[in-house]
């Protein structure tokens, strides 16, 4: 029932994802310094901050859910994702079809201004960390200039790491496709001042912005980095995606062209057909699960079809369907 959706629901969506996008690409470009779960908040606030919406022209509504389970690092274990995209495709209210793809969020770093992550002792003191910071700190009275450019690193990756070999064999084994969100100024180069004078937060065009890669692609980039090395922006290109009217498209898919365009037009992505499928339960286990937050797209169609679909047009249909 994908091949259902109307042209005005796919709009609706990639508009809600590109002020998203817009949103947490303002962020860092405000506040170079920020951790990357405060980034991935800021994407899962600004989408679920959309209401349910009826298309009463297709008889279709849509809404966006979101859910936070918290950091994986508190569990001592590596996550495989830190955003879980579930499209769930409704006929009057039944659950008919559902898509997944997961997304590991990573940032590009500034040149001058470091980012600290999140560690243990955050996790264990939790909220009195914001109180009880007495080291010195550089004072904000003192502006600095920071700036990105292609000589920039996604510092939260290195080549050979750890994670990489988790996620590849999770996508082995669970045949859940990951992709790599990354977080990127609206342009490269691209430079200003922290804090920011005010009055004065330049309005720049986001034409660079998120960038999903899937992490074939991703991985095959890193391969040919040094061992233990974080990439450049530069080296985590794929040269053989270009689009005329994309100036970075070889860094990947707009966040809001990933969406609209790739997983709900079932070119991204995995198709389920059954709602116990041990693979989804897995990745539904709660605070055991591989993920620390999702997003859930929900598309309700209403009335009848012509052809409703059945298990077996399920099957046919991925059989057509090459495996992401």
């Amino acid at each position: 029932m994908f091949d259902q959706i109307p042209p005005a629901v796919i709009d609706f969506v990639r508009n809600v994802f590109r002020e998203a996008n817009d949103s947490v690409t303002a962020v860092l470009t405000t506040h170079p310094s920020m951790h990357e779960e405060t980034l991935d908040h800021q994407l899962i606030m600004k989408s679920v901050a959309t209401p349910p919406t009826f298309f009463a022209n297709e008889n279709i509504a849509v809404e966006i859910e979101t859910h936070w389970l918290g950091g994986r690092r508190q569990f001592g274990r590596w996550e495989i994702a830190d955003i879980a995209l579930f499209i769930l495709l409704r006929q009057n209210g039944k659950l008919i079809e559902q898509k997944v793809a997961l997304l590991q969020t990573k940032r590009l770093y500034s040149k001058e201004i470091s980012v600290t992550g999140l560690d243990e002792a955050d996790y264990v003191i939790g909220i009195a960390r914001l109180s009880q910071r007495t080291d010195p700190l550089v004072p904000l009275t003192r502006q600095r200039a920071f700036s990105f450019n292609g000589n920039c690193v996604y510092g939260a990756m290195a080549a050979g790491s750890s994670q990489i070999t988790h996620i590849e064999d999770y996508v082995k084994k669970r045949r859940i496709p990951v992709y790599y969100n990354f977080y990127n100024p609206p342009q490269l180069p691209y430079g200003s001042l922290y804090p920011a004078t005010a009055g004065a937060i330049p309005l720049v065009r986001n034409s660079l912005g998120c960038r999903v890669i899937s992490s074939k692609d991703a991985h095959a980039a890193l391969a040919k980095v040094v061992a233990g090395k974080s990439p450049t922006f530069d080296e985590m290109a794929i040269p053989e995606r270009t689009e005329k009217s994309d100036d970075f498209s070889s860094h990947g898919w707009r966040l809001e062209a990933f969406i609209a365009d790739e997983v709900l037009r079932c070119r991204e992505g995995r198709l389920f057909i059954d709602s116990n499928d041990q693979d989804l339960a897995i990745l539904l286990g709660g605070r055991a699960a591989p993920i620390a937050s999702a997003i859930s797209i929900t598309i309700d169609i209403g009335g009848k079809t012509d052809a409703p679909v059945t298990p077996r047009t399920h099957r046919r249909r991925l059989l057509r369907r090459p495996p992401s």
